[in-house]
């Protein structure tokens, strides 16, 4: 079941494609399930279940933003190993990076729990949408340690060029999530904690599948009584120094989300729910660019541990141009098809049509700069992959920084319109920040030497 693709040999154009075309196709499968929660929700409970799930979104997205790129730091690492070809240190380090997941999972799910109703007034979740956060975020913190596993060995099957599994994994679990958001919901009535417990329990369905893959497979990465005579002394510090800078650059974008949501909670429900909305089409269109951005740091991770420095570059081109390709193909269904979506998930006779005027200009400012959104993945994912994660970090905060002065002072001049920019601003400035570094360390500072 588990196939492991060598990406440092081959030509880098297909490589690339076809790994992101296997990732696209269970992302598309994956957030299929967030849409069908919202359609469901939006029609069985109406604009508030939306509403509270929007509130709560990058509340929720911090908390795995945390967690997603702490594990995708440690896939590059292992992506390295496996470049090198050195199958002893790829499984130590999964051993030892196994471990600070089960440690996470742990104290996560603890804390969360505690703090849930301290963080949704933190973020300013309106009082009649409160109980329903509430319950929706408290279900999805206790399936932390499915999430955390889930990604885990996805992340380290795609660290050896195996997007086949994670793809059958997701496409699998987001069929179970549909069929269980109807039976909880439609049939047994149990609103929204109907939804969050689909959405967990699909989560288990992908852990599950992929880390029955690795049991099963040739490396012995779960068997008892392996050699152990490998080590490698500071391996923990190593993980962390690659995986944190990652995970927090996950954290200060959400920051930013956060304190975008809390003055989107200070305008009416017409704008929230609109604004929710749009983000949907909007995750639903940004999946391409993951999907890309999972692509090139598997192949630049592998061929950076191979000393394919010429691969990286050319592998990098081709992502950019299919990328720009995708984007503008988007562009063109955010601006022209963008309120027709956004009918899939709320009947128009249910809502105000402020709903709909809100997210269409949401959709349409996003789309006239959308090409820089998927810049930003790939050239970001490029860097990952070489083992830079920091300024990927620092770019983050000038995206939470951009992000934050708009928000805040440029709403005061334009309107809520200023939110629309704020989305832009960030891509700008993070996509500056990002090419210059790329383009100084893998060719001005390699020309050097």
């Amino acid at each position: 079941m588990t196939k492991d693709k060598d990406l440092t040999v081959g030509n880098p154009l297909r490589l690339i494609s076809s790994f992101a075309a296997s990732m696209m196709i269970g992302n598309i499968f994956q957030q299929l399930y967030t849409v069908v929660d919202s359609i469901i929700i939006g029609k069985k409970i109406g604009s508030l279940g939306i509403a509270a799930i929007g509130g709560t979104d990058w509340l929720i997205f911090l908390v795995n933003g945390f967690l997603i790129g702490l594990i995708q730091g440690f896939s590059v690492l292992l992506g390295n190993k496996f470049g090198e070809k050195n199958e002893q240190a790829f499984d130590y380090y999964y051993k030892k990076a196994r471990k600070i997941c089960i440690a996470i999972s742990v104290s996560f799910v603890t804390v969360l729990l505690l703090c849930s109703n301290f963080l949704l007034t933190l973020i300013g979740t309106k009082a009649e949408a409160f109980d329903f956060a509430k319950t929706y975020v408290d279900i999805i913190f206790m399936g932390i340690p499915f999430l955390v596993f889930y990604q885990f060995f996805a992340a380290t099957l795609r660290s050896r060029g195996n997007s086949h599994v994670p793809l059958i994994a997701m496409t699998v679990s987001s069929l179970c999530n549909i069929a269980l958001d109807y039976l909880f919901i439609c049939i047994f009535h149990m609103g929204i904690a109907g939804a969050a417990l689909g959405t967990i329990l699909s989560e288990c369905v992908v852990m599950i599948i992929c880390g029955y893959s690795l049991y099963r497979s040739d490396m012995g990465i779960h068997r008892v009584g392996t050699d152990n005579s490998f080590k490698v002394q500071g391996a923990y510090n190593e993980l962390i120094f690659i995986g944190l800078p990652m995970a927090l650059k996950s954290v200060i974008t959400a920051i930013g989300g956060l304190i975008v949501i809390r003055n989107v909670n200070n305008y009416d429900i017409d704008f929230l729910t609109g604004y929710t909305i749009a983000g949907k089409i909007y995750a639903l269109l940004e999946i391409a660019a993951s999907s890309y951005g999972m692509a090139v740091v598997a192949y630049v991770s592998q061929n950076h541990g191979a000393g394919h420095k010429d691969r990286i570059r050319s592998g990098v081109r081709y992502s950019l141009v299919l990328g720009v390709i995708t984007a503008l193909i988007c562009s063109v269904i955010m601006i022209f098809f963008g309120e027709r979506g956004m009918s899939l998930f709320v009947e128009n006779k249910n809502v105000s049509p402020d709903v709909f005027m809100y997210g269409r200009e949401y959709l349409f400012v996003l789309g006239l700069f959308y090409p820089l959104l998927y810049i930003l993945y790939i050239v970001r994912s490029a860097l990952q992959g070489i083992g830079n994660t920091f300024v990927p970090m620092i770019s983050s905060f000038g995206q939470l920084i951009m992000r934050v002065f708009c928000a805040v002072i440029l709403t005061k001049l334009i309107g809520c319109s200023g939110i629309y920019y704020g989305e832009i601003s960030a891509w700008v400035l993070a996509d500056l920040i990002l090419i210059s570094t790329y383009i100084y360390q893998m060719y001005i500072r390699n020309s050097n030497r």
